[in-house]
């Protein structure tokens, strides 16, 4: 599993000398009386792990980068760097502890962000493999993104903390309670919530149903201002009921009315058809008859010329037998069986044959003359029945429309008069509904809340537990066999009382056993863990730098004489990733090889003064810094 390991804390500027503090592979003690330095290291190691505030002190004049020197898991150094003052992060790959720093430097925000990687708290959780990771944030199963912040009170535990009543994954807030639990399963069992499905909370719930019946008694009082009738809904039904009744027989008598005014309709349309067919059939016959009139004319006119012409040729003997009027010739020379051009026989026959065709022809055209004029008497008869029909269809018509007008006046307003009933009988019924809606949504049950410790396992709770005595017992801590971590409780309990009801130096044992224990417990069980711990004062809450200096007998503080040597060899062989143990008394027995041991003095003529060097401390008094003193 990927860990971590940090290298060096270092506080640099451009005109002091850094100030350093290399932290060991293994174990590495920082150790030295009150107020040197020691626990503004663990804040300044929580403050470059994305804590958003550092305390300002004095002796930073002249500091503007602090520094951290971590190894990835590939083995890689990097270096990030922050001002003291806060902000952002810069990214730079290898190991830097001094100026100048180089020029390709990756920005990272000092903020957690889900939806984007460019921020420290997603990088570093990318190294260890816990990026992407969810934890529940409260009993509705809601999520939030997991982040450095939301892990670093379990490996990284300051003074203050290491002595608090709280449970040592907890930092009090009742709100953060859920979401702490969620953080320690995850690193205790490997598992997030992102299977979780949310529901709704008691708080979302009550301001859900008042939205909700806010909205519902707008809708109702809406719906009121468009009822037109105070009836109930009963009585508007029955009226209604009565109403569409009316409407029916009215319905049927216009349907009558209609399909009556319907047919009439058909008619008059078909005898106006028929009668403008007639009228052109007329106009036709008229005008046939005008032709044939003419023609009738003509014929006798013909007539008369032919008789002019005979009677002129009767007269001048053109048409009598004997000497040819044209030739001369006797009738005894005459050629009978010869053309001749001016034979008057032949003239004479020819009027005769002439005034028969024209007087026959004469005869037929008076004939269909005759048959034309009946016809056209017949069409004006049809034409007559026509229009006698259509103006009785006419009639007809007005009279319906009479008759229907008013009903249908009537029948429009009792329609609207139904539909009015039926708006008000919908309005009233969707108000009845929203009342309902409304007392539902009032008596709705509280929504299921899920336990704190959902998905916590038991049996790995216990396994926990088992290590944290053992390693109490190890380091001869008394209470080590009835100490337990309790499920229920989430807290230690030891001698048959929680942590917190324990004095100072025993809540820090017990907080720094459990600390110890769960980052074991990861690297045994192949568990996403940083792969160190911090942790500030676990042995005494305080011990003064002069040994001649009167003991606190104030009860809060535990006999750390013999369990100190037990502690140290313990962690030393009996831990796998890295421990940075800040202390103010030295170790009783002598440290293992490889075993990084920083001691503070407060003696600027004897070893290292403290985290800064002695000649930058201020000048200030104690007294003028309202407690504030040089480190």
């Amino acid at each position: 599993m990927e860990r971590l390991r940090l290298l060096h804390l270092t506080f640099i500027g451009p005109s002091v000398d850094p100030a350093t503090v290399e932290f060991g592979p293994k174990l590495t003690l920082v150790r030295g009386p009150s107020d040197t330095g020691k626990s503004h290291i663990a804040d300044s190691l929580d403050f470059m792990l994305g804590g958003s505030k550092l305390e300002e002190l004095p002796e930073h004049d002249g500091y503007d980068q602090v520094l951290l020197g971590v190894q990835l898991p590939d083995g890689a150094p990097v270096t990030l760097a922050r001002s003291p003052h806060g902000g952002g992060f810069s990214l730079f790959q290898g190991d830097h502890r001094a100026y100048p720093l180089p020029v390709d430097r990756k920005p990272l925000s000092a903020k957690h962000n889900a939806k984007s990687t460019e921020n420290l708290s997603r990088y570093l959780l990318g190294k260890l493999g816990l990026d992407g990771k969810v934890i529940r944030k409260d009993g509705t199963g809601k999520t939030v993104s997991f982040s450095v912040r939301a892990l670093a009170p379990l490996f990284l535990v300051n003074e203050t903390k290491i002595q608090a009543k709280t449970s040592p994954i907890s930092t009090g807030q009742v709100t953060d309670e859920t979401k702490e639990i969620s953080a320690f399963r995850l690193l205790l069992q490997g598992e997030d919530d992102s299977a979780i499905t949310p529901g709704e909370s008691e708080k979302d719930q009550r301001r859900s149903k008042a939205a909700k019946s806010e909205v519902i008694d707008t809708l109702i009082s809406e719906l009121r201002q468009q009822l037109h009738s105070d009836e109930t809904f009963q009585q508007i039904n029955e009226q209604l009921q009565r109403l569409q009744g009316t409407i029916a027989r009215s319905t049927a008598s216009i349907e009558q009315a209609a399909e009556a005014r319907q047919q009439w309709g058909q008619t008059l349309s078909n005898n106006e058809r028929l009668a403008t067919a007639a009228r052109r059939s007329l106009a036709e016959l008229e005008t046939l008859d005008e032709r044939f009139a003419l023609l009738h004319k003509q014929y006798t006119s013909d007539l008369d010329r032919l008789d002019a012409v005979a009677e002129a040729g009767t007269l001048l003997g053109y048409f009598s037998p004997g000497r040819c009027v044209f030739c001369g010739a006797d009738p005894e020379h005459q050629h009978l069986n010869e053309d001749c051009a001016d034979d008057t026989t032949a003239l004479a026959e020819s009027v005769r044959e002439e005034q028969r065709k024209t007087t026959a022809l004469r005869s037929d055209l008076v004939e269909a003359i005759a048959g034309l004029r009946e016809e056209r008497d017949e069409k004006v008869r049809r034409l007559q029945a026509f229009t006698d029909q259509a103006a009785q269809a006419r009639t007809e018509i007005a009279r319906l429309d009479n008759l229907l007008n008013p009903q249908e006046t009537e029948l429009s307003d009792l329609l609207a008069k139904a539909s009015q009933l039926e708006r008000d009988a919908d309005a009233i019924n969707r108000i009845q509904r929203l009342e309902r809606l409304r007392t539902e949504i009032q008596e709705a049950p509280k929504p299921d809340k899920m336990e704190r410790t959902a998905g916590l396992q038991r049996t790995t709770v216990a396994n926990l537990s088992r290590m944290i005595a053992a390693r109490l017992r190890a380091w001869g801590y008394q209470e080590a066999e009835t100490t337990s971590y309790n499920f229920d409780k989430q807290d230690i309990i030891s001698g048959n009382q929680l942590r917190s009801a324990h004095g100072k130096g025993v809540r820090a044992i017990l907080h720094a056993a459990f600390t110890i224990s769960l980052a074991q417990y990861c690297f045994d069980n192949d568990l996403p863990h940083p792969g160190f711990v911090i942790l500030d004062s676990p042995l005494v809450v305080y011990r003064p730098p002069d040994p001649n200096d009167e003991p606190d007998n104030s009860g809060d503080i535990l006999d750390t004489t013999s369990l100190s040597a037990r502690f140290f060899a313990d962690i030393q062989t009996n831990f796998s990733g890295q421990i940075i143990i800040l202390e103010n008394q030295n170790p009783p027995n002598h440290l293992e090889s490889g075993t990084r041991d920083i001691s503070f003095t407060k003696n600027a003529d004897h070893g290292r003064y403290g985290l800064f060097p002695h000649n930058r401390t201020s000048t200030v008094t104690s007294e003028d810094t309202s407690g504030d003193t040089a480190l």
